[in-house]
């Protein structure tokens, strides 16, 4: 044992040559930037020194890591040897540096932004209960939020943010809360991360009527029997609204100026209430005789 002692020692005062892998910390302003990829956390080293000094600075003892400071760190790409040689020297009092074996470090920072969003719904985007429509203006509050993070991710978006709520199949109105879908969390923020979604729904149907036609400006001596007399009116309304109307809510218009021919004219309708949706007329054109 004391015999394996005396060599340890003996050994350890001679000078040696070693490749270390030296811990390195990048000193820059993490409030104002984002790191875009993991900052490099080591540079490998070849140094001569004696072998205490060596065991000390790399085994025994927790050893302060290489500090390069970055003054604008979204500008910088990469570090060179030339760069870092320098900085090791002065900071690593004791060893004699004899090249540094890392070639290139590389460097993705960017300078952080924040950025005014107006949010929007697209009500084409809404998962509605079959039959069922938006029947109101989508409100959502607060209508706004920043975005904050890396300079070329920020900049890439419009003006306008869209956000959908997870719902499926929506029947009743809606009032809720809808957190804002956020890519790259780990480099983006919204501020805020949800906003309160509230709009309206009803539930609608298909109704068919049969309005008769009213022939308008033809000369007295001239009046035509109606062939098609009756004209199918197909609209969408609230199922609540379905019964309220009838044909006096209607009126089907052949006019003697819309005749195309001594046989054929195109109706028009020229009356219906304005509640009603998707309104369409059957047959177009109607047949008819002197």
């Amino acid at each position: 044992m004391g015999a394996t002692t005396f060599w340890l020692f003996r050994a350890l005062n001679k000078p040696h040559s070693a490749l270390i892998s030296y811990p390195i910390e990048f000193v820059f302003n993490k409030d104002s930037t984002v790191v875009m990829n993991p900052l490099p956390t080591a540079i490998k080293i070849d140094v001569s020194s004696g072998g205490w000094n060596l065991f000390r600075r790399t085994l025994i003892f927790g050893v302060d890591p290489l500090k390069v400071e970055l003054d604008n760190p979204s500008e910088v790409n990469f570090l060179t040897q030339s760069f870092l040689s320098p900085i090791v020297e002065d900071q690593l009092e004791g060893l004699t540096i004899n090249y540094i074996v890392t070639d290139t470090l590389f460097l993705n920072i960017e300078r952080k932004i924040t950025k005014r969003m107006r949010l929007t719904v697209d009500s084409l985007s809404l998962s509605l209960e079959e039959d069922y429509q938006l029947i109101s203006s989508i409100v959502i509050q607060p209508d706004h939020m920043m975005l904050i993070g890396p300079e070329s991710i920020i900049n890439s978006f419009e003006t306008d943010f869209d956000i959908t709520p997870d719902e499926n199949r929506i029947d009743e109105d809606f009032d809720d809360i809808v957190k804002i879908p956020i890519v790259f969390e780990d480099l983006i923020q919204s501020d805020p991360s949800e906003v309160n979604v509230s709009f309206e729904v009803d539930k609608f149907k298909n109704v068919k009527i049969g309005v008769p036609i009213i022939l308008q400006n033809f000369p007295i001596n001239r009046m035509p029997v109606l062939i098609d007399s009756i004209v199918n009116l197909t609209y969408r309304v609230k199922e609540s609204f379905e019964g309220e109307f009838s044909v006096d809510n209607f009126q089907v218009v052949l006019d003697y100026d819309s005749v195309e021919t001594d046989s054929l004219g195109v109706p028009v309708l020229m009356k219906y209430p304005d509640s009603l949706q998707q309104v369409s007329m059957d047959p177009q054109k109607v047949r008819f005789l002197y």
